[in-house]
C-alpha cells in the first residue's frame, strides 16, 4: 500500500525526502511505520506524527493513500 510522507526541514531521514511516497505493507501501524525509516534516537522521541492532519496514536493503522506528517517538538523558554 501506498501513503506519501512529509516532513520539515529540521527532520533529516536518510534516504526519503519529503512529500515521497512509500510502499508500506498492509495493516501498517503507525509505530512500524516510524521502524521502517529507521529514525535516528533522537528523533523517535521528539517528533510528533499526524495522519490526514490528525494527531494518531503509535497504534493507529495506516491506510492507503494516507498521508504522514512528521513535525518536530520544539522546546524554549
Amino acid at each position: 500500500m501506498k501513503i506519501t510522507i512529509e516532513f520539515s526541514k529540521l527532520i533529516r531521514i536518510e534516504n526519503y525526502a519529503s512529500n515521497s511516497v512509500i510502499e508500506v505493507p498492509d495493516n501498517c501501524a503507525v509505530r512500524d511505520f516510524l521502524a521502517l525509516l529507521k529514525l535516528p534516537p533522537h528523533l523517535k522521541q521528539s517528533v510528533i506524527v499526524l495522519v490526514n492532519d490528525e494527531p494518531v496514536w503509535p497504534s493507529t493503522i495506516l491506510k492507503e493513500n494516507d498521508i504522514v506528517k512528521l513535525n518536530s517538538i520544539i522546546t524554549g523558554g
